[in-house]
């Protein structure tokens, strides 16, 4: 999903998705030393998005301070979840020759413990940390910062299926086509 179109400025993609995934009630000048864009940048896509009725601004003497009105929080959060999903997915296809299966958990409402899991045939340790930064820069692009993502080899998930592992069995009651 290109976020960019649809908001039509990535400034404006870049503070929603600090709001969504940082935090609220943020003053313009901690969006500028966190985002990267200059003030008049930010300054314009908040009126933007303020006329917009999407943000509330609460204006005092020390300045203002920022959020995504209540309403509307959980539908930008649904928006920037699924712009991630499909990130993720386009990146795991181009490893499809090395990577078996792949499972998006906790950040994606799957109540477990990982947020991602990846089953993987024949990938050594470089591609692995290849596609381990390959993850955590899609990720530092929502500003989240902490994934917890596990890598298992197909040998390793079938010994541990053996075993009657608790974890594989919990990824079998969560997905069950992936006996």
């Amino acid at each position: 999903m290109n976020l960019e179109k649809l908001f039509w400025s990535k400034t404006k993609v870049d503070i929603l998705k600090y709001l969504v995934f940082r935090r609220q009630w943020v003053s313009m000048r901690a969006l500028e030393s966190e985002i990267w864009w200059t003030f008049p940048a930010i300054k314009k896509q908040i009126d933007s998005l303020d006329e917009s009725w999407v943000l509330d601004i609460q204006k005092d003497n020390s300045g203002f301070s920022i959020s995504i009105k209540k309403e509307y929080f959980d539908l930008f959060k649904q928006i920037f979840f699924t712009a991630l999903k499909s990130n993720l997915t386009i990146l795991f296809d181009t490893y499809s020759v090395m990577i078996n299966k792949y499972f998006l958990w906790k950040i994606f409402w799957v109540p477990l413990d990982m947020d991602i899991v990846i089953i993987y045939q024949h990938m050594e340790k470089p591609q692995i940390d290849e596609l381990k930064n390959w993850i955590s820069e899609l990720f530092r692009e929502f500003f989240i910062e902490n994934a917890s993502i596990v890598f298992m080899s197909a040998e390793e998930r079938e010994k541990r299926y053996r075993l009657a592992d608790k974890f594989v069995l919990q990824v079998i009651r969560y997905f069950p086509d992936t006996k």
